[in-house]
Order: structure tokens, then C-alpha cells, then sequence
């Protein structure tokens, strides 16, 4: 059974008997003894957490990931050694440092090494900027021939996390546990940096008994295999002639850090896996598993994977992941640059453990990759080696280089909101979006904006006789009902305390100018619309390739640096920005932006000439219009004013064809007089033969029946 089919049984197991609930539980019970779930895998922490210097009041004590216990010791376990320790080294004075920030013809990024765990400290990117203040300030230093303008205007992908006073580096070692007694090797004085060179950085640790004889080596090397990828060739090697069980754990990728020019934050832990074991090459997707920051953070410590659902369909881990708003830093097996080897990542990782650090408001997440427990006979070798990537979610990347291919990792690349925003982002129709626009912008017109505007007309080109249809009717049903207004104050006046006959008889009048409101089809132009409104929304907030991109050709950064358009990915930034965001209502308003109150306007003078005539028939009705027509005037524009610059961009386009299209239909219909049309029954009592006539005395006829059988059960009533 699928995971989707199991899914879809959950209401009809929550209403079963008690006896089948019972039995329910005694399986999942069963089933609990071979993975933990995130529940009992934080109770086994807790009680395994060593003990540790107490943090301060509001911070999360951040328990390190744990091997859990067994239940019975294995009968096979080699005897414990003694004691056992790491034989001490030096601090290295040699730079740990792979890549370059200055010669973006060769390097994409620079990465840096500690001692600390044998792991990373900080992963920088050459060409890539924090925010687009950081990027003009960067071009104008280049473009000056000045000083080299400061690294931190250059992105920051990872750098270390300290937990009660102990530095965490990105994918640093941990731990290792030979014949059941672990051994911590996060310290700086454990490792020894064996050689460190342009194409590479090499630690090594010794393990020694109570006699300092040693038992094992743990080596790490770490290689930029292409442009945002890594290798880290790691292993450990047996050095006694004795078989010995160990099992490796050390630290995963971390949640990634926030970006600047963000409004929203959206950090997630992602997971490619191969579907069931049935001897055939499966494929990998990733779609179902998205674990939110924000849900990492109450977890506080949990087990992510193996899911119950994993261990029951027997699926394969073959990449692993954390992801923020554009970029990614995934671990994954080692494949060759032909997409060939092992795409399984479960023979060296077993469990994934999440762990949450710092202060309340600031917290980020740590995860731990555990190891199977394995048996190394004497003199051997255990190979632990992974590949990396490292860089940004841009598809057209991920799409075309191995071993990415081949892993499948472009489903890192996810247009999509969190929660129930998720249900109603329509990722297909934003992945559609993106290769239409890309193909505009590469192919066409060369520049995003433009791309933008091209896509508009587009859409309302396609979308031209459905609105021009409503608008047809919609002029004409105003026009009719400016032309009938005297004879409706009539009616209200004649039957002042009988709204329903007044609507009746208003009725009718418009049956004899063949109007019927009900084909004015006013909001389905735009009902239309709201799928790709919602769609390019989520495709623009995290689509890379129009990250800090401006529109029409930089024109305004042409004019001193001027920011506004300068990111169609962020608000528009008319003028400036303020140091601090003021709050206005539940909004953080950081500067001036000119498209929204654009919008607004536009909304405005859009009803004016699109909406029809009202027909409200109470005071309180009309009054509710009103009050609609100013939210759609002042809130869409406020909920959209920090959105990014292209969707409101889109929209305004949009809207101003809109309002061009319903000026030209407008003024045919202005030339077009209104006449009364012979649309009710002839004398010979047959149906007039135009199509709107035939629906109008339909209409009619339904209601003088309904009104009859309304007058016949008062009648029954009264006798009664």
C-alpha cells in the first residue's frame, strides 16, 4: 500500500470499534520496537543526554546527538576496552582554507576549515551577495578601481554554532563508539592537519588504549569537487589485529542561515529517498517529506529519519539536506561525474537526529548522522566517504551536472509556501511559470522585467474572449440599469415593504432588455487569474535566478545606484530604506515602495470602469459594497506591500491592460443603443427563439412557480 493510500484510510481508522483500536495499538507497538519515533527517540535522549554546564534561563539546552541503547548486549560484542583516548596534537598555523573569494573565474565559493571536529567553519560564496545594497556597493568598488570592498557584503551560507561554550562546525565529527564505549573527538587538539594544500585539507586522529597502544584512525579530506560541490573522503581503519564494532557519528548540515532580504523566513530539512527494495533501480523523490524550521525548533530533539512510513515501505535514504530561501547544503553518496555508484546513502547513514540550540527567538537546528554499527576486521578499513553540494537552488544547475542528476536533487528546488499555503501554491503551474519566464528573459528580451510584462499580455491574450464577453455584458447590464433606474424607484416606492416583489418586477423589466446578470461573468477574468497571481507569488519569492536581478536593464541603478527595481525578488524600494522597520498594523514597513500605492490606484480607477451598475436593493447592501470596494482599494495593496517587486509588477501590468481593454468594449457599447427586446413568450405561448430570451423566461417561469407553491402553503397554513 502507498503512503498517499494509507493516508486516505486515517478518518476510517479513527472511527473503528475498540477492540480494533486496541489491536491497533499492540501493532504499532510492535512496530516501534524497530525505529524510534521523534516522541520516544526525545524521551531516550533526554535520559542519555550527558551531563553538561547548565545554560542560562532561555536557552535550549542543546543535547548532542546519542546512540541509542540496546535492549540486550550482544553476545558477540567484543569486551570493552579500558579506557580509551585521542592522542593529542597541535594547533595548525597553516590557513584551513579551500577556494577563493577573488578569482571568480576559477571559484564559486571559499570554504573554511576547522581543527574543530575536523569539519567546517564558514562557507562563503565569490559571486553571490547578502543583499543588492551589498552587491551595487561591491560593482561600484570594482568599477572604482578601489580597495577590495569587504567579504561580509559576499553571501554566508554556514559558519559555526557554539553550544554551551562548545564550537559545532558544519558536517564536523562527534563521536565514535568501538566495542560500546564512545569517544568524543570534537575537540580542536584531536585532530592533526596532515597536509592542507590548494586542491585539499587533510585530518587525521589516533585512537589509543590505557596502554597507548593504538587501536584506530579516523582520517577526513576534504576536496571542491566542482564548482558549489565538495568531497569528504572519510574513514576509519582498524589498526589492532582484532575485529572490532564501531559505529561513526558526526554533525549533519545545520539550519542554514536567514537571508537579509527576506520578509518571510523559510528554512527546511529535505529528504531524497529510492522507493521500496525490489531489486530495480528506483526512482528518487523528495516531494513528501518537508520539515519546517519552525517544527524542527518544537521537536527540540527528535529522530527525522527513519519515519515509521520509511521503515514500513522499506525505503532507501539517499540524500539528505537543509535549505533556506535560496540555497542548499546536501549530503549525499559518492557518485562519478557520469552519474554512476552507489546512490544509497543508508549503508553509512542510519538515523538523522535534530538537536535545537541558542536563545529563544534566535535558535537554529543541528543535526546528527548516525552510522550503522559495523564490524571492522583487524587491519581493515570502514569507508564513510560523502559528496556535498553547497550552493544555490537554481535548477538549471541541478538539472544538468552529475551526480545531481542522477540524485534526483533538482526536487531540492520547490516553489511552494509552508502549512496550508502549501495546498494552494499550484506548484505545478509555478514550475510551468519558471520555464516560460526563463525562456523570455534567456531567449527573448533579455531582461526580467520585461519578461514580466511579455507574460502578461500573455495571459490576458489568452484570457481576451472570456473577458471581453464579460465586459460586454457587464457595460451593457450598467447601461441598462442607468436607463432603468427611474422605473426601480418606482417599484421601491409602490412596494416599499416588499423587497422580494420589487426584486421580481426588477426583473422583469431587465428580461425585456435582454440583459441577465448572471452571464455578466465579472470576476471570472480575474478568478482566473488568481491561480497564476498565487502561483508566480511563490515563484518569484524563491526562484534564484531572479534573486537581486534588476528590471529594464538596471535603468534606474544607471541614475547613482538608485535602488529601486534593482531585486524583482524583493519590495521595489522607491525611496530608501528605513534603519529601522516601522510598524504599521500587523505589517513591518521598511521603506517607501511605489508599485503597491501604484496598485491601489489602479484598483480604483479599474472599478470605475469596470464595475456595473449596483444592484443593491437595501441601504445596508449598498453600504457593504462600498465598504468591498475599499478593501479591494486599500488592503490588497497594503497585503502585497512588501511582496516581491515582480508579482506587483505583474499585477499593475495587468490591470492597466485591463483597464485599456475595458475602455475600448466601453466605448462600443456607448455607440450601441439600448432597446427594450421582445424576449418573453409570444401569444401562441411558444419560447422567443434567441438563446438569452429562451434563458430569461426560463428563469421567469421557475420563479412564478416557486412564488405559487410559496402562496399555496400559506393558503394550507391559514386553514390549518
Amino acid at each position: 500500500m502507498t503512503k498517499q493510500a494509507r493516508r486516505r484510510l486515517i478518518p476510517l481508522l479513527v472511527i473503528l470499534a475498540a477492540g480494533s483500536v486496541l489491536l491497533v495499538t499492540v501493532f504499532s507497538d510492535k512496530v516501534g520496537d524497530k525505529t524510534d519515533t521523534p516522541a520516544q527517540t526525545t524521551a531516550v535522549q533526554e535520559q542519555e543526554k550527558p551531563v553538561e554546564t547548565s545554560p542560562p534561563a532561555n536557552t535550549t539546552v542543546a543535547a548532542t546527538p546519542s546512540t541509542p541503547k540496546e535492549d540486550s548486549v550482544k553476545a558477540d560484542l567484543p569486551t570493552p576496552f579500558e579506557e580509551l583516548h585521542v592522542l593529542q596534537n597541535s594547533q595548525s598555523e597553516t590557513p584551513l582554507v579551500l577556494g577563493s573569494l577573488h578569482d571568480i573565474e576559477k571559484w564559486k565559493m571559499q570554504v573554511a576549515f576547522t581543527q574543530t571536529g575536523g569539519g567546517i567553519s564558514s562557507i562563503r560564496f565569490a559571486d553571490i551577495f547578502e543583499t543588492v545594497d551589498g552587491k551595487l556597493a561591491w560593482n561600484k568598488f570594482r568599477k572604482d578601481g578601489g580597495e577590495q570592498p569587504p567579504i561580509d557584503y559576499l553571501y554566508l551560507l554556514v559558519d559555526e554554532r557554539i553550544i554551551n561554550k562548545t564550537t559545532v562546525p558544519a558536517l564536523g565529527a562527534f563521536k565514535l563508539v568501538i566495542n560500546d564505549q564512545e569517544l568524543k573527538l570534537i575537540n580542536a587538539s584531536d585532530w592533526k592537519v596532515s597536509s592542507s594544500r590548494s586542491d585539499g585539507v587533510h585530518f587525521e586522529a589516533t585512537i589509543a588504549d590505557e596502554n597507548n597502544t593504538e587501536i584506530a584512525k579516523v582520517y577526513r579530506s576534504w576536496t571542491i569537487d566542482n564548482q558549489y560541490g565538495l568531497q569528504l573522503k572519510q574513514s576509519v581503519q582498524n589498526l589492532t589485529s582484532q575485529n572490532i564494532v564501531v559505529r561513526w557519528v558526526q554533525y549533519g548540515p545545520p539550519s542554514l542561515t536567514v537571508d537579509r532580504s527576506r520578509y518571510m523566513d523559510r528554512r527546511r530539512f529535505r529528504f531524497g529517498w529510492e522507493l521500496g527494495n525490489d531489486g530495480h533501480l528506483a526512482p528518487i523523490q523528495s516531494n513528501d517529506i518537508v520539515i519546517e524550521f519552525a517544527d524542527a525548533i518544537k521537536e527540540q530533539s527528535a529522530t527525522i529519519w527513519p519515519t515509521l512510513d520509511s521503515v514500513e515501505e522499506d525505503d532507501k535514504l539517499s540524500w539528505f539536506a537543509a535549505t533556506n530561501r535560496y540555497f542548499a547544503l546536501a549530503t549525499f553518496p559518492n557518485i562519478n561525474k557520469e552519474g554512476k555508484g552507489n546512490r544509497l546513502f543508508t549503508d553509512k547513514v542510519e538515523k538523522i537526529t535534530t538537536v535545537v540550540g541558542g536563545v529563544e527567538g534566535s535558535e537554529f537546528v543541528i543535526t546528527g548522522l548516525y552510522s550503522p554499527e559495523v564490524t571492522i576486521e583487524g587491519g581493515k578499513k570502514y569507508d564513510l566517504s560523502m559528496g556535498i553540494y553547497a550552493g544555490p537552488l537554481e535548477r538549471s544547475l541541478l538539472d544538468n551536472e552529475q551526480p545531481y542528476i542522477a540524485l534526483n536533487l533538482r526536487d531540492l528546488v520547490l516553489y511552494q509556501m509552508s502549512s496550508m499555503c502549501a495546498i494552494c501554491t499550484f506548484q505545478w503551474l509555478a514550475d510551468f511559470l519558471a520555464i516560460v519566464l526563463t525562456t523570455l528573459d534567456h531567449y527573448v528580451v533579455f531582461d526580467w522585467g520585461f519578461s514580466i510584462i511579455i507574460l502578461v499580455l500573455i495571459v490576458r491574450t489568452i484570457l481576451h474572449p472570456i473577458t471581453k464577453k464579460s465586459q460586454i455584458n457587464m457595460q451593457r447590464f450598467g447601461k441598462v440599469m442607468q436607463k432603468l433606474k427611474p422605473e426601480i424607484d418606482k417599484l421601491k416606492k409602490k412596494y416599499p415593504n416588499d423587497p422580494k416583489r420589487v426584486q421580481s418586477e426588477q426583473m422583469s423589466l431587465m428580461k425585456q432588455y435582454g440583459v441577465n446578470p448572471l452571464q455578466m461573468l465579472g470576476c471570472l477574468p480575474m478568478f482566473l487569474q488568481m491561480p497564476i497571481w498565487v502561483a508566480l507569488y511563490a515563484l518569484l519569492y524563491f526562484m534564484f535566478d531572479i534573486r537581486q536581478e534588476p528590471a529594464f536593464f538596471g535603468v534606474f541603478q544607471l541614475l547613482g545606484d538608485w535602488p529601486f527595481l534593482a531585486d524583482l525578488s524583493s519590495a521595489d524600494h522607491f525611496f530608501g530604506k528605513f534603519t529601522e522597520a516601522k510598524q504599521f498594523l500587523f505589517w513591518n514597513i521598511t521603506g517607501i515602495n511605489l508599485l503597491p500605492i501604484l496598485m491601489g490606484v489602479i484598483f480604483f480607477v479599474q472599478q470605475k470602469y469596470m464595475s456595473p451598475q449596483s444592484m443593491a436593493s437595501t441601504p445596508e447592501q449598498a453600504s457593504q459594497q462600498k465598504i468591498m470596494r475599499v478593501m479591494m482599494v486599500v488592503l490588497f495593496p497594503l497585503m502585497l506591500y512588501s511582496a516581491p517587486s515582480g508579482l506587483t509588477l505583474y499585477i499593475l501590468t495587468s490591470s492597466t491592460v485591463g483597464i485599456l481593454e475595458s475602455r475600448r468594449i466601453r466605448k462600443h457599447i456607448d455607440n450601441t443603443p439600448i432597446e427594450p427586446k421582445a424576449v418573453t413568450n409570444g401569444a401562441d405561448g411558444r419560447k422567443p427563439n434567441n438563446k438569452q430570451g429562451r434563458a430569461w423566461a426560463d428563469a421567469m417561469e421557475a420563479r412564478r412557480k416557486k412564488v405559487q407553491n410559496k402562496a399555496k402553503k400559506r393558503s394550507f397554513k391559514k386553514r390549518d
